[in-house]
């Protein structure tokens, strides 16, 4: 056990993600024989924080599979979007590693009150959503206490990307070579977990230094971008902007100036917009960090690059960019004297959350060792 519980779970995101691959196939299998017995007209994927966040990493390969409209959206919305379709032939996908927050569990109700078919996808068995839901589909990445989610989010996100995979009608064989390429992800999560590590860690001063940061990326990485403004907020209190890295030029960038850190998600298919980008910012005056798949050419328009494995296939790509910005904020965390297992006012904020009577699993029921020894 290192000094923080948040840095053991993101070095456990690798078996997170193969355990949830693992545990998640049979229901995975029984969701897609359900479909077929009465397909869907629409789905929708609904979650909240980084339960969202994983939903939108795995956006573009359920969108490319799935053979019918898709919506991502914010569980708050469901019942409060009058544009979202929501009827008895729609299946709604609602995400919460606890499935206890009070916005889940009234998107539930929405949903369940417009005759949907509804799924969960969650850590815990027992809690309201799963309780509450036709079919449970339950993540096996183990306890998280601390507060600031990370091997779990890989672990959701792996599972909707088994999801939309299960219920494609392709027939061409992309569907199983991309389902091969989900199945290689664990181990270049290990290659990337430990190659990030090493290439923070000497960052962690200059990362904390920033008093603002903006994060971008494309496709699925937009939600990678919108991970790491939650996690650097919540855990290291630094305010963080995210956008997509094209439409950063329609207002986000110009806010950047000294002080600033601009964090681009490289990846092969957006590598020249990005370097253009990269470029643009140093005339503000930001620091740059690029998070670049391998053999990407970064070094000449970033002060830092940090190297991600490359994908067997883009659409499961997103998910080797989560350990760079989780480890990023642990770094600015820790460096600016902060517990990133328990942030400043996290009971305050859980207790807005859940309702009444309810407690969110694994918080404070580990030992949270906030003074331990050194990190190892």
């Amino acid at each position: 056990m290192t000094k923080h519980l948040m840095l053991d779970y993101i070095r456990e995101q690798p078996e997170a993600v193969a355990n949830t691959l693992s545990a998640c196939e049979g229901p995975v299998n029984e969701l897609r024989d359900r479909m077929a017995r009465r397909p869907p007209k629409n789905i929708i994927f609904a979650g909240l924080g980084s339960s969202h966040t994983a939903a939108k990493l795995a956006s573009p390969l359920l969108r490319h599979f799935l053979p019918v409209p898709t919506t991502i959206t914010v569980a708050t919305e469901v019942g409060l979007d009058l544009g979202l379709e929501l009827g008895p032939d729609t299946l709604v996908v609602l995400t919460s590693r606890s499935g206890e927050r009070g916005g889940i569990v009234d998107a539930l109700t929405a949903a369940r009150n417009a005759g949907a078919t509804c799924v969960a996808v969650t850590a815990v068995g027992s809690s309201l959503l799963a309780t509450g839901c036709d079919l449970v589909i339950q993540t096996a990445e183990g306890p998280e206490a601390a507060y600031a989610k990370t091997k779990s989010v890989g672990a959701c996100t792996a599972a909707l990307m088994q999801i939309g995979l299960a219920l494609s009608t392709d027939s061409t064989g992309e569907r199983q070579r991309v389902s091969a390429a989900l199945a290689e992800m664990p181990a270049l999560l290990k290659l990337g977990v430990t190659g990030a590590e090493r290439d923070l860690e000497p960052l962690a001063g200059w990362l904390a230094k920033h008093t603002a940061a903006l994060v971008t990326g494309t496709a699925g990485n937009q939600g990678v971008a919108e991970e790491a403004a939650l996690k650097i907020q919540e855990a290291a209190r630094i305010m963080t902007e995210w956008d997509e890295t094209g439409s950063a030029l329609h207002g986000a960038i110009s806010i950047l100036a000294s002080g600033w850190l601009y964090v681009n998600l490289m990846t092969a298919a957006d590598h020249t917009l990005s370097r253009s980008l990269l470029q643009l910012v140093r005339e503000f005056g930001a620091d740059r960090l690029c998070v670049a798949e391998q053999d990407l050419p970064a070094e000449d328009c970033a002060e830092a690059v940090i190297r991600v494995p490359r994908a067997p296939d883009p659409l499961v790509a997103p998910l080797l960019f989560l350990a760079p910005v989780h480890l990023m904020t642990y770094h600015c965390a820790v460096e600016h004297g902060l517990n990133p297992d328990q942030p400043l006012l996290a009971d305050l904020m859980l207790k807005a959350m859940l309702p009444p009577g309810r407690e969110e699993p694994d918080w404070h029921t580990a030992e949270v060792p906030a003074k331990a020894g050194a990190e190892a």
